[in-house]
């Protein structure tokens, strides 16, 4: 694991300047790899106070002393929450981490899905401190009761979100139906890195910009692994991914493989395009997502 701008760990910048970090991440002219047009649905130029309830909603609430930005729309159950990936640059804070998701939102038509910001993020309250993994988890859950969103849910997380994702269903295993990992962090890769760059792993994965505790997430969702739910799970591996860090020697694909299927309903789906799924190709995410509400039972 590594702290450069395009490592699986770290979320990519978004909407204007996505085609430049493709190009700095080996981008190809394979049309699969091609930034797709302006999302219709963009996010709110500003927060406000926002009151539970069906139906769309885009505002925030109050979760555990300081507020919160939820935006979710569409019909149907069970919903879909959308979880973002990490936020290294500060420059990239004020646009959100729910705005990722606009492209894969519009392939899900009229689905019910909910994207937020966490705290530190976007139209979501700066909170003073380092947050953890389990704040991410907590701040989440009293979110969605705040807003009437009712579990079970299938849950999404791209890069770190989809670690997220992970937590949230290993420590509430009842509301989870489903889950999407989009080319998502996942602890195997602290297994992978060597003790003696633990240190230095540590400092660079704590350096982000939306302070959490990256670092201390992977044993914390390690920790629940043999809780999660026994429902569908879906990983997105994109094969165009920059190289991993030397340390790991080659290992990460065939240690993916194994981890996935040592889940029990697990199933690995390999693209081959780059880490920035949710931009490049929206509409694979869309038809995962929409595979797991189908193997849920929706």
């Amino acid at each position: 694991m590594t702290g450069t701008s395009c490592a699986r760990f770290a979320r990519p910048l978004v909407l204007a300047t996505a085609l430049a970090v493709l190009a700095g991440c080996g981008q190809t002219d394979d049309p699969s790899t091609t930034v797709p047009p302006e999302p219709s649905s963009t996010p709110p130029a500003a927060s406000s106070a926002a009151e539970p309830g069906d139906g769309d909603i885009q505002g925030s609430f109050e979760v555990s002393g300081h507020d919160l930005f939820l935006d979710c729309e569409g019909t149907g159950t069970p919903t879909v929450v959308l979880m973002h990936g990490s936020i290294f640059e500060a420059g990239d804070l004020a646009d959100g981490g729910s705005s990722e998701w606009a492209w894969t939102r519009d392939e899900l038509g009229d689905t019910r899905t909910c994207a937020y910001d966490r705290r530190n993020v976007g139209q979501s309250e700066q909170v003073p401190g380092m947050s953890s993994a389990e704040d991410a988890i907590e701040d989440l859950r009293g979110l969605l009761q705040a807003a009437g969103e009712n579990p079970p849910y299938v849950l999404a997380g791209y890069s770190f979100g989809g670690l997220l994702s992970l937590l949230y269903a290993g420590t509430y295993p009842d509301e989870v139906d489903g889950i999407v990992l989009v080319d998502a962090t996942l602890p195997l890769e602290w297994d992978l890195d060597p003790p003696s760059i633990a240190p230095r792993v540590k400092k660079e994965l704590n350096a982000n910009a939306e302070r959490i505790d990256f670092y201390g997430a992977g044993a914390t969702t390690e920790a629940v692994l043999d809780r999660l739910p026994k429902v569908p799970i879906t990983y997105m591996f994109a094969l165009q991914h920059e190289p991993y860090p030397k340390e790991w020697k080659g290992a990460y694909p065939g240690t993916l493989r194994k981890f996935m299927r040592g889940l029990p309903e697990g199933r690995l789906e390999e693209y081959d395009t780059t880490h920035d799924m949710v931009y490049v190709i929206p509409g694979d995410v869309a038809d995962q997502i929409q595979r797991v509400l189908r193997d849920a039972g929706v």
